[in-house]
């Protein structure tokens, strides 16, 4: 669009499903970076509830990590680079999420890595980490 009002009538440029994925994927992996940056505390609340949900945890983390991967899985086939980043984000994100459902133990484990104040400074690090990330895939979702 070159900065004029869109007219309702007029059809948008279509965009692929593989590149709706991205943009998704780019939009909720920089949101969440920047939250674990932002707002540690609130993250640790959240996984202090998860965790004292007992095995159920496991379902709880699973049922965080599984949407965005399977929608990933499932709609973003790309082998090639750069679109392959996405792909194995996706596929990392089902693998961790298939690993919760399957190992509930796991979640306990886990959640204890982010409790107290050096919690609160591994959920800043893993934001300030993976931000990059989220930021490249961004920039894979625009380039098209």
């Amino acid at each position: 669009m070159d900065g004029q009002p869109v007219d309702p009538g007029q059809e948008l440029p279509p965009v692929t499903i593989e590149a709706g994925v991205e943009r998704l994927a780019a939009l909720v992996l920089i949101l969440t970076c920047v939250s674990h940056v932002a707002a540690p505390s609130a993250w640790q609340r959240l996984f202090a509830s998860i965790k004292a949900q007992g095995e159920a945890a496991g379902l709880y983390i699973a049922a965080i990590h599984l949407p965005l991967g399977l929608m990933i899985a499932a709609f973003h086939w790309v082998w090639t680079w750069p679109g392959i980043v996405v792909t194995l984000v996706g596929w990392a994100l089902v693998a961790k999420g298939a690993a919760h459902l399957t190992m509930p133990s796991l979640a306990r484990r886990s959640l204890e890595l982010v409790e107290g104040e050096q919690g609160a400074s591994r959920l800043r690090l893993g934001g300030l980490l993976m931000l990059p990330v989220g930021l490249a895939i961004g920039w894979i979702a625009m380039r098209a």
